[in-house]
């Protein structure tokens, strides 16, 4: 006899993810006292793929673009829901890092 087909489904705090991330941009839109490209809301829809996929163990690395520190992007942890900055120059790196880690 064959038992029917069962989706699994991960457990991920969907709503908590997308509320780290945002927090995320306000705290770097103000310590690093600049403007993004992006607007919030399209750096948060940036990771509704690999939300939707059920992927949590593909490093997810979101482009936060702006003038002034190019080439920002920030690495987001779906199971631990945690994020890490990485900018240039380290300084700056590690500070922000120090801030996003009490998210």
């Amino acid at each position: 006899m064959k038992e029917p087909d069962k989706k699994i489904v991960l457990d991920l705090d969907r709503d908590r993810i997308r509320t780290v991330i945002l927090e995320a941009y306000s705290i770097c839109r103000d310590f690093l006292d600049t403007e993004f490209l992006i607007t919030e809301d399209q750096f948060v829809s940036q990771i509704n793929p690999y939300l939707d996929s059920n992927r949590v163990t593909t490093p997810v690395q979101l482009e936060l673009p702006c003038k002034k520190y190019p080439g920002m992007r920030l690495d987001v942890d779906l199971r631990r829901q945690k994020v890490f900055a990485r900018l240039f120059p380290k300084e700056k790196q590690a500070q922000l890092n120090y801030m996003l880690k009490g998210l």
